[in-house]
């Protein structure tokens, strides 16, 4: 070992074997982290940017405050962070470990004996908060934050609100359709409802109509209604002033679950989303592949070690543009193969689970192979 490669271990408090580099460990974490969040926010405000570009005529159309405009740009920037996070990792591991190993400070490191799977230590462990982090702020800031600009943007543009609500529903595997003009969530209250059963066979056995429903003792009191009964070949006809039945007794809380992109539903949420779904017989792919890939989706910067360090120590010209251009193939590869495994889960191709996983750990398996062979 050199002279000046000892002094280089030497301030960086490291050594031949495995004793614990700290300085080294702390700069490379915080250049690592300071990276990640300046290209998060910058790669944030470029795709917020481009949005607001999409949709600012229909803004100015409607005579919008720069005060509403701003707001709405501010309430997506969460979803933006999380989007862009993964990606901004990765730049900022290719960047650093480029702009070391063109000036030969990666060299001496390795000829100090610290490997380079031993150097990305601490940035294994701030993926992993990175994790967490993504899951939380997804789950509790952006979520929150897309919904209230839904809002802002149906107020500000003056769109029609009933996208979010049930004009029917299905249940019990499609036993009873319930059909409602309009329901009072705060009386539990439907009006015009009308539902009709069906047999196994799916044959029509009743139809029942009314002026109004209240929910009452755990079942639904029908106000002024007209029942008609199948008897064979033929249908009787009966007027009821007040008409229950045990078996109609479908929560409130099942028209009150608005018809919400699947997107902006928390886990929890989804998870309810698909019961309901399953239990009415409809399709819940698009709520189950949401699911799926939230939690991978969190994944994604454990993967992103593996990939940044498949590229360092690689390129002996342009260290800087082959990095990147490497890297960035690399990420927009993953993203594709997600898209792809997406658009097979929904259309019933593969299941849900199956398609997001199977992507995930096809690029973990690479990304661990990647990160065990990376030249030192």
């Amino acid at each position: 070992m050199s002279g000046a490669q000892a002094s280089t271990l030497e301030r960086f408090g490291g050594g031949v074997g495995w004793s614990a580099p700290a300085l080294l460990w702390r700069s490379l974490l915080r250049k690592v982290a300071l990276w990640t969040a300046g290209g998060s926010l910058f790669l944030s405000l470029v795709i917020s940017l481009a949005e607001l570009f999409s949709i600012l005529w229909r803004f100015l159309a409607h005579d919008a405050s720069l005060l509403s405009i701003l707001a709405w740009v501010g309430l997506g920037a969460p979803k933006h962070i999380v989007e862009s996070l993964p990606v901004a990792f990765l730049f900022a591991i290719v960047f650093i470990l480029s702009d070391w190993h063109a000036n030969r400070e990666l060299e001496a490191v390795f000829s100090a004996g610290i490997s380079l799977q031993r150097l990305l230590i601490p940035v294994v462990a701030f993926s992993l908060f990175l994790c967490a982090f993504e899951l939380a702020l997804t789950e509790y800031v952006s979520i929150p934050f897309l919904r209230a600009r839904e809002t802002l943007q149906s107020t500000t543009l003056q769109e029609s609100t009933t996208k979010n609500s049930i004009p029917g529903l299905i249940v019990d595997k499609g036993a009873f359709i319930y059909t409602f003009r309009y329901y009072d969530m705060k009386n539990q209250r439907l009006y015009d409802p009308s539902i009709i059963e069906r047999n196994a066979q799916g044959d029509l056995v009743r139809r029942i109509s009314a002026q109004s429903a209240r929910w009452d003792h755990g079942t639904w009191r029908f106000i002024d209604a007209t029942v008609y009964t199948s008897k064979g070949a033929s249908w009787k006809f009966a007027e009821i002033a007040e008409f229950t039945d045990p078996q109609l007794n479908e929560p409130p809380s099942s028209f009150e679950r608005p018809a919400m992109d699947v997107r902006m539903l928390s886990i929890r949420e989804l998870g309810a989303q698909i019961r309901f779904l399953n239990a009415s017989g409809l399709p819940a792919a698009d709520a189950e592949v949401e699911r799926q890939r939230r939690y991978s989706f969190s994944l994604t910067p454990l993967i992103v070690i593996g990939l940044a360090g498949a590229f360092i120590g690689r390129f002996k010209k342009s260290i800087f543009l082959l990095s990147m251009l490497s890297s960035l193939s690399s990420a927009t590869l993953y993203y594709v193969a997600q898209m792809v495994a997406s658009l097979a889960a929904k259309s019933g191709m593969l299941s849900p689970t199956l398609a997001i996983w199977s992507v995930m750990c096809c690029f973990a398996l690479v990304s661990i192979g990647s990160y065990l062979s990376a030249r030192t």
